[in-house]
């Protein structure tokens, strides 16, 4: 009775860590779900941030970002952009959306999210085409814009709401 106590107790300690890993599998899948609805539902609601967790520099090099004061949001009525990563100035920036529309965002059969946004300011004119894969909330983002280079970065598309990002006052 020992002996089948003792390896009952024994495969309970070393098959407890393979269920916790499923188990954790299973929430970050979880989790990837919910921040995905979240962005599509802010994307919808023109109502999100993006703070670039990597770009792409004009020599093909990609560095990684932690600065807080380079983002691209769009607020309801209008874009704002702040840093040389997303709009090729270290202003803060304002612009009309020129087109941007609920039938622009589409889902194809994969769940992937494509926005096209055309935006036009004083400082800052262009467009963005953001790609938002269905396995979470990160996008990669293209910015073409008449002069100057082609900007290119990826970061989570954030709710407004729970967005962590520096926006300086006065914008241009």
């Amino acid at each position: 009775m020992k002996k089948v106590f003792a390896i009952l107790t024994l495969s309970v300690l070393f098959l407890s860590p393979l269920f916790a890993q499923k188990a954790s599998k299973e929430e970050k899948a979880a989790a990837a779900k919910l921040s995905y609805e979240e962005a599509l539902q802010s994307i919808n609601d023109r109502k999100w941030v993006i703070v670039p967790s990597s770009y792409q520099l004009e020599s093909g090099d990609i560095q990684t970002n932690s600065d807080n004061d380079i983002f691209l949001s769009y607020e309801g009525t209008a874009a704002f952009s702040q840093g040389k990563v997303v709009c090729s100035n270290d202003k803060t920036n304002t612009a009309e959306v020129v087109s941007y529309d609920v039938t622009d965002v589409t889902v194809d059969k994969k769940g992937n999210v494509k926005v096209l946004m055309v935006v036009q300011g004083r400082m800052w004119k262009g467009t963005y085409k953001i790609t938002m894969r269905n396995k979470g909330n990160l996008a990669d983002v293209i910015f073409t814009q008449p002069s100057g280079p082609t900007l290119r970065f990826s970061g989570p598309v954030v709710p407004l709401v729970g967005a962590s990002y520096n926006k300086r006052s006065n914008p241009i």
